[in-house]
């Protein structure tokens, strides 16, 4: 057997064990189609027993934090921990196969760190191989990895040295920087027969708070750690370069950490207890440490598929391994214990059970650490793998499919020819299922394809799942179909330019097409609906035509949409001028229903219903006020002055001055445009009512339901009030100053400058009056307000920017 050794920067050393030719010629032909490689695959799957040939071998797994310190002079302490090691020659024939041992902090010295130079390797190796005695002499070193202080070295039993190939090493920093070695991961991957395996030897960062830092290094070393090269298949029923695919080679890209049959990841890996419950000193004192570990951060952020998911763990029924006295088995004082040292394993699908913990412990006896050594001895099933069988029956594998399509053309059962959706509301989703049956002899492919008139399979507002698949004889499959319309394609439906009517063309691959029609009714709603629709709107808009609208858009505009008067004139009268908080809560979603209804049908906002509805509740329920409240509400609602301005009148002005009472009305040709001015748009002037409506709570499900309706009726216009052409404009500017916003709104259209002032007017208001803060009322706007172009890449700064554009607009008082 050749070996190579290879030094990787000062004082790194990499010793490698030459492949011995290991490599297999496998059937040329290729199987393209996505849906037929699954079909392949899962028949092989069935005959696997009859190339697949499994043998189970024991791999010795330690791990030791060795806090910088030299090897024991009593070497017995290191043979307690291999723990293998037998009493005598006749036990040698016991040794597992494989031996992996890895080191943290092996070197804590400031050279180390800074010229990335280590001597210490070599003397621990020398003092490991002394502490086996005997066994040393049946067992070969084929691999070793050094970064800093971590160190992994790989023994093979001398007896199986032949069957294992491919090996690869591969190392990472992760500490100071992201990048310097004091944290990170060495790495060996080989092919034990012809089952690829991977271990990992990580030191993470410490201490108890840094639990996503963990996190995000163990993410970070799966993504980084990678070999270069041929390598095994993962998986022996998918021989990646030979039976499937399209003929790239194992050769042509690197390997990463889970393309492997089975990954041990193992290491100081620092995850701590997640509170102090007080009394451990008591309770490992009765040795009741087992009480502990549901406080274990490791076991928590794999419960939680944080980092780790998929991996599994042997028993843990050991004390803490960290921190100790050195030379001691005592606990320091100063630090709380924790199970910092871990032996972890994940199996690639397809391979599951393929690993056993047979035993899992740590080494109380050895005490030059405040680290314990920790020690695992798995089982691990590999397998050999019978070429020229595996191809004999891929072949009779791809025979039988032959046979299955030749038999006949593929039919399928379609469920029904047309799909009603029913009444389709904006921001809404109505699904419906098809059932597409194989009702033919042989494998039917199936997909939803364009048509002569459409690019795409469906349009925008329609979505499939699964456009695509693969059907066995006999077997069906429910296909969704969802309706969901939003602000990306209300606008031609909001006119009626368009309906939701399509017609959907199932196509089966060597057979015929089926023409699936799809209908839904949809409810015209302000909801989606174009500003410049909007301001032109004067009544109902859920049942007017698509002539109505082409004479509405003829017809004079108001200065602001209708819908928008009414959400605002209501906040400022039943929000703001009673002493409520705005935008700080979501609202009730029934209620929310009605208020769209209200808007779509043009009828007015009743305060009876909205200010009395239950918070969390049906307006049927319960309602959360008093019999008193209610009848001193209905009074306030009864009781109003007519002369009074309302708030709303005085933004009608877009002006950000003083106040003037004067009417909303259309901008009309005609003079006799009707006033929108509904009758109960007045002030309360009942001093009893106002004295009970202002002893309510500081919020109301109600008028926290308007508000919602108002942020949501900004975020559903097709296209945003302020264009997305000036998005980036925006944005810089939110970034600078007050004077580069309102230089960014100087090419704003006139239009959405109108509804933009008196929008800002009544926000400004709002938060003069202690209804809410302008901090909140940037969070909620600036996402309604700015909405980035498609294909926009977004940075990490940019929703702050556009809290502070809207921040600054809110300050421009009588600039804009």
């Amino acid at each position: 057997m050749e070996h190579s050794t290879n030094a990787s920067g000062s004082g790194q050393e990499e010793t490698v064990v030459s492949p011995t030719g290991h490599s297999e010629e496998f059937a040329q032909q290729r199987v393209s189609n996505p849906t037929k490689e699954a079909w392949v695959l899962d028949s092989l799957k069935k005959r696997r027993t009859e190339f697949l040939h499994k043998q189970q071998i024991r791999a010795f797994v330690g791990t030791w934090n060795v806090n910088g310190k030299a090897p024991p002079a009593d070497l017995g302490q290191l043979t307690a921990w291999l723990g293998f090691v037998p009493d005598n020659e006749a036990e040698l024939d016991k040794l597992p196969e494989l031996v992996v041992l890895g080191f943290q902090e092996l070197d804590v010295r400031a050279e180390a760190f800074v010229y990335n130079n280590s001597v210490k390797d070599m003397e621990w190796t020398e003092a490991v191989e002394r502490s086996m005695g005997g066994a040393k002499q049946k067992l070969v070193k084929v691999a070793s990895k050094q970064l800093i202080g971590m160190f992994i070295m790989v023994y093979v039993r001398t007896d199986m040295v032949d069957v294992v190939t491919d090996v690869k090493m591969a190392s990472v920093g992760c500490g100071i920087m992201g990048m310097v070695g004091n944290k990170g991961a060495v790495a060996v991957r080989l092919t034990f027969r012809d089952t690829p395996m991977c271990f990992v030897c990580a030191h993470l960062a410490h201490d108890g708070a840094q639990v996503e830092r963990r996190n995000a290094q163990f993410h970070d070393l799966s993504r980084r750690l990678t070999f270069a090269g041929s390598a095994a298949d993962a998986d022996p029923l998918t021989p990646s370069a030979d039976v499937v695919g399209s003929g790239a080679t194992e050769a042509d890209r690197m390997h990463s950490v889970f393309d492997h049959s089975y990954v041990v990841w193992f290491g100081d890996l620092n995850y701590r207890l997640a509170i102090d419950t007080g009394d451990m000193d008591e309770i490992l004192a009765r040795g009741e440490h087992r009480s502990l570990l549901g406080l274990d951060q490791l076991q928590i952020v794999r419960m939680n598929k944080q980092a780790f998911a998929g991996f599994e763990e042997g028993h843990i029924d050991f004390a803490p391994t960290y921190k100790y006295i050195v030379g001691t088995s005592e606990y320091d004082a100063r630090r709380r214990p924790a199970w910092c040292d871990r032996v972890l394993w994940w199996t690639r699908p397809g391979c599951e059970d393929g690993v056993q913990s047979e035993a899992y412990e740590s080494v109380d006896s050895v005490c030059t650490s405040d680290h314990k050594p920790v020690r695992a001895q798995l089982g691990l099933d590999v397998w050999r793998v019978d070429v020229e069988q595996r191809r004999a029956v891929f072949l009779e594998v791809l025979r039988e499919l032959d046979r299955y399509e030749n038999e006949c053309i593929p039919t399928a059962n379609v469920e029904a020819t047309t799909v009603d959706f029913g009444d389709v509301y904006f921001g809404r989703a109505v699904r419906r299922q098809l059932r597409v049956g194989n009702s033919g002899q042989v494998p039917l492919e199936y997909g939803f394809v364009a048509t002569p008139n459409r690019a795409a399979v469906a349009p925008g507002w329609l979505r499939i799942s699964p456009e695509h698949g693969m059907l066995l004889p006999g077997q069906h499959v429910d296909v969704e179909l969802v309706i969901s319309v939003d602000e990306r394609t209300s606008a031609p439906l909001s006119t009626r330019q368009e309906d939701l009517d399509d017609i959907l063309v199932l196509h089966l691959t060597r057979g015929r097409d089926y023409f699936i029609q799809v209908h839904g009714a949809y409810q015209v709603s302000v909801y989606g609906m174009s500003l410049d629709v909007l301001v032109h709107c004067k009544g109902a808009v859920r049942n007017m035509t698509r002539a109505d609208f082409e004479q509405c858009l003829r017809s004079g505009q108001f200065s602001v949409p209708r819908s928008m008067w009414l959400l605002i004139d209501f906040l400022s009268r039943y929000g703001v001028d009673r002493g409520l908080t705005l935008f700080n809560y979501s609202g009730d979603s029934v209620l929310g229903r009605r208020i769209r209804e209200w808007l779509d049908t043009d009828q007015p906002l009743d305060p009876g219903t909205i200010l009395q509805w239950p918070e969390g509740g049906d307006a049927q329920g319960s309602s959360r006020m008093s019999l008193t409240d209610q009848t001193l509400v209905a009074s306030a609602i009864s009781d109003i002055d007519v002369l009074a301005p309302s708030t709303a009148e005085a933004l009608e002005q877009l002006s950000l001055g003083t106040w003037t009472p004067t009417p909303m009305r259309a901008e009309s040709d005609s003079e006799s445009e009707p006033d929108l001015e509904p009758d109960s748009h007045r002030h309360l002037s009942s001093g009893q009512a106002a004295e009970a409506i202002a002893g309510r709570a500081a919020h109301d499900a109600g008028v926290d339901t308007v508000a919602s309706c108002l942020v949501e009726l900004l975020r559903a216009l097709p296209s945003p009030l302020i264009p997305t052409a000036l998005y980036t404009a925006c944005i810089e500017a939110g970034g600078h100053s007050r004077a580069a916003a309102l230089e960014a709104l100087e090419v704003l259209p006139p239009g959405n400058l109108n509804v933009l002032v008196y929008l800002l007017a009544f926000l400004r208001e709002a938060v003069e009056r202690g209804a809410t803060a302008a901090a909140r009322v940037a969070r909620v706007f600036a996402p309604a307000l700015l909405r980035p172009p498609v294909g926009h890449i977004r940075v990490d700064a940019e929703d702050g920017y556009a809290e502070m554009f809207v921040l600054y607009l809110l300050q421009s008082h009588g600039q804009i």
